[in-house]
This record gives C-alpha cells, structure tokens and sequence, in this order.
C-alpha cells in the first residue's frame, strides 16, 4: 500500500492507494500526529509515501515515524508528467500541480479546467498535450465572509455553515447570499469564458467545499473530491517508474 498524505491550510487528507486504486480516504487536522497516520494505516504495510504540504511542512516528523519506507516530499523541483506555462513555477502551489495531473488523466483527450474550493478558489487550465496554460486564484466562501466583517466597521462576523438564502432579508442573509451566489456566479463566468475558447472543454470541481455549489452552478462538472490525492498517487507512480 502507498500512503499519500495532503497537507493542506485547514485540513490534512489522508490516502491509501492499491497501485493506482484508492482504497480509502480520512480527513483530520492540518497539524496531524503520529497516531493519526499509523491508526489510518493499521492493517496495511506501508510501502511508499508521497506528500504533498501547502501548510506547516512536516515532512521530516513523518520521516521519523515511517523509517526506512522510501517518501517523496512533492516539491516544484519534483519531476512531473505534466508541462507548464506558469512563468513562475517555483510559486505554483504543489496542491494545483497535483490537480492538474490527476485532471489530465480523468480526461486526457481533451482540454480540462480544474476548480479546487479550498480556503481560497483555484481555477488552471490543462491542454490535451500535457501542458498546464495558467489559471487564476480568487477568494474562498469564507474569506469573503470574513473579509467584509474585518475590512468594514459594522458588518457582522458570520458563520458560514449556515444555509444560503436565496434572496437576503436581514444583513446576516445579505452577506450570505453575496457570498454565495457571488462565488456562484463567478464560477459559472469562468467556465463560459474559457468553454468559448476550449470547445471540448471538460470541468473538474474538487476541493473541501465544492459540495456547496456542485448543485448550483449552471454548467456541466464532473466532481472528483479526492481529485488531490490521485494527482499525489500519480506523481509518485510516475517518479518510482523514473527510478526503476
């Protein structure tokens, strides 16, 4: 069995993989401990881990407690099966590589739009030869929330488990709606704008809340919420075949 772990702002998603099978899945904090990953693993030898980490970096803590067990720390330095435009790439989120990947292999034949709804949106495009186009970053649900309470003196702080309206009656619903279908609305602007370019256009949604607008935006999607951890999986795939 392989080990991926996903390391991420506010969470940390864990995987077991059967070659390229996911075999099952656990969500814990973004600070995990040692008992949280032996406890996932129990039961299942563990022959290799990859990482890949956009928050605290504890590569070395697993390190020490999976010895002797060959682990990929994904770096932008790691080989990948995947080109990119990015004229910066040593800034280009590892989560957003990842995605990329495993987006290209779901659809390889066409053009893919990866969305990720983390603590902030992700949106990178993904071309039929492998080559990543670039992408864009905007705001998540609840730092949009939290941003019109903490850059304004009498807006309130809102708790945004709570269901979207679909018109605002008080300020708390206002800002909901906004929010909401804000987000909304931009999704569904984005994919109509890169869809008039890319006729074959095929969209992935992933991401911790992608489940709040997967039944509400306008164009087809096809959601993949372990989208992340297959792009990790299939990262270390492809360098262990490059080790052979």
């Amino acid at each position: 069995m392989k080990l991926i772990v996903d390391i991420g702002n506010s969470r940390t998603k864990l995987g077991l993989f059967s070659g390229g099978d996911l075999m099952s899945t656990s969500v814990i904090s973004a600070t995990p401990e040692k008992n949280d990953l032996t406890t996932f693993c129990a039961g299942n030898p563990i022959e290799a881990i990859a990482i890949s980490s956009v928050g605290e970096n504890l590569v070395q803590k697993i390190e020490s407690w999976f010895p002797n067990i060959y682990l990929l720390n994904i770096e932008t330095s790691t080989p990948f099966p995947i080109k990119t435009n990015y004229k910066t790439p040593n800034t280009l989120g590892i989560d957003r590589i990842c995605g990329l990947v495993a987006g290209n292999k779901y659809f390889p034949e066409n053009t893919v739009l990866v969305i990720d709804m983390g603590t902030c949106i992700t949106y990178d495009l993904i071309d039929a030869n492998k080559t990543h186009l670039g992408g864009g970053i905007s705001p998540g649900y609840k730092m949009r929330l939290d941003a019109m309470h903490e850059f304004t003196t009498r807006l309130p702080k809102v708790d945004p488990k709570q269901e979207i309206p679909k018109i605002g009656t008080t300020t708390n619903e206002s800002l909901l709606f906004g929010a909401g279908q804000g987000m909304k609305s931009e999704i569904d602007g984005i994919i109509a704008f890169f869809s008039a370019k890319h006729p074959n256009l095929k969209v992935i949604l992933t991401g911790g809340n992608h489940l709040m607008v997967e039944q509400r935006v306008e164009n087809a999607i096809f959601a993949a919420p372990n989208l992340i951890l297959e792009g990790i999986n299939s990262i270390l795939l492809y360098n262990e075949k490059l080790n052979d």
